[in-house]
């Protein structure tokens, strides 16, 4: 069966209530919000639409509503949201499973509220130790109230997983951090710090980054109780190349040349990019969903990435597993649509770390791990669910 996924990340709003100094959205106005008639168009526009502009026909759509903070719009607008993806997916018959991300900078009953109302998917960021995310100014101040909610969700409904920004020179941190996952059974993500809008964000270099993500590559795999993120996608990805063996489960995002068929990001404006990332980045839209609109020279410019990769990617034994990489890093780093990402060492030495596991324990043996880590994920969920409605009959919350 052909499988088209869609991923949708939709910003209602850049407003949040907390300052972390490499992101821009607290300084947003708290007014400016993408409303459920506008979102309902946009919707419409993309689905509609994309046989003829992007060039494929989604079967299903996996949504992801984001802010800012989510929890800045008011839950009852909230719930307007979520129907209206959903009956703008199943009048066209597509399965759509939506989530959201939190800083779960809320009271306990808020954040129980809006675990209950995306049925558990509901992510975070994590922090125990810099000073990046603070709230006026104060980390400790965020990590009270942060650990207040997640704390109350990992004992009443289940633990929200989790994104981890690795900075430069923090190795040892985002070990502690992957370790605080396996005890908590936490799904977690780490991806590199990112320009959230504030210029004087220092990266990652190739080398600093290599080193961290090999090392916690190796302190999880085969070895860990919980999804960590981009590894598991990497594994499946190598393990379905070498062997053929089926995908656990259809992941997004990231290592896929023609991302411009397989994502959109809407902004509280209606503004269409092809990733959050890039909107962030204040990279040219591919067209607004209020208005009715694509972009055709910039849809056209983003998608020939998947035609014209590097001759280095070509030529690659991963090119398959990885497509390129992320054309948003190529772009960021000043390699250019075309261009490929200078973490491309660390994808291959990981890929390498993969193959070499394969020739040791065999494809099946990998591809039992990473089901039995889904499994976990997915029945920690399904329970966490329950929870939450059986407090609602019982009047608990």
């Amino acid at each position: 069966m052909l499988v088209n996924p869609l991923t949708l990340h939709i910003r209602l709003t850049k407003h949040c209530n907390a300052d972390c100094s490499y992101c821009s959205s607290w300084q947003e106005s708290p007014d400016a919000r993408l409303t459920p008639a506008d979102l309902r168009k946009s919707i419409d526009f993309i689905l509609d639409s994309a046989p003829d502009k992007l060039g494929v026909s989604f079967t299903h759509v996996t949504a992801q509503f984001l802010g800012g903070e989510i929890a800045m719009v008011p839950a009852a607008e909230l719930d307007v949201h979520i129907e209206v993806v959903k009956s703008a997916c199943a009048v066209r018959g597509l399965i759509c499973v939506f989530g959201a991300q939190s800083n779960l900078i809320l009271s306990q009953r808020n954040a129980a509220r809006l675990y209950d109302q995306f049925e558990g998917r509901l992510g975070t960021s994590i922090d125990l130790s810099t000073s990046t995310r603070t709230i006026k100014g104060d980390p400790e101040k965020y990590r009270v109230i942060w650990k207040s909610a997640d704390t109350y969700l990992r004992k009443n409904r289940s633990t929200p997983g989790a994104i981890y920004v690795v900075e430069p020179d923090n190795s040892v941190d985002a070990i502690l951090h992957l370790r605080e996952a396996a005890r908590s059974r936490r799904a977690i993500t780490f991806r590199p710090i990112f320009k959230g809008g504030i210029d004087s964000v220092h990266l990652n270099s190739a080398e600093q980054f290599q080193a961290s993500m090999v090392e916690l590559f190796d302190e999880w795999f085969l070895r860990m109780p919980v999804i960590a993120e981009p590894f598991f996608q990497l594994c499946e990805s190598r393990i379905w190349e070498v062997s053929g063996v089926s995908r656990v489960q259809t992941t997004a995002c990231a290592f896929q040349s023609d991302c411009t068929r397989k994502s959109v990001n809407i902004e509280p404006n209606g503004d269409l990019y092809v990733c959050l990332e890039m909107a962030d980045a204040g990279m040219a839209p591919i067209g607004n969903g209020v208005k009715g609109e694509w972009y055709i020279e910039a849809l056209g410019v983003y998608a020939s990435r998947a035609s014209n990769l590097p001759q280095s990617c070509k030529a690659c034994p991963y090119v398959k597993s990885c497509h390129g990489g992320c054309m948003y890093e190529s772009i960021s780093q000043g390699q250019g649509v075309h261009g490929k990402s200078h973490h491309c060492s660390t994808w291959k030495a990981i890929f390498k770390r993969i193959d070499d596991a394969v020739a040791v324990h065999g494809a099946d043996h990998i591809h039992e791990w990473l089901h039995r880590l889904v499994t976990r994920h997915e029945n920690a969920r399904i329970a966490g669910v329950v929870k939450g409605d059986v407090r609602e009959i019982e009047g608990v919350e």
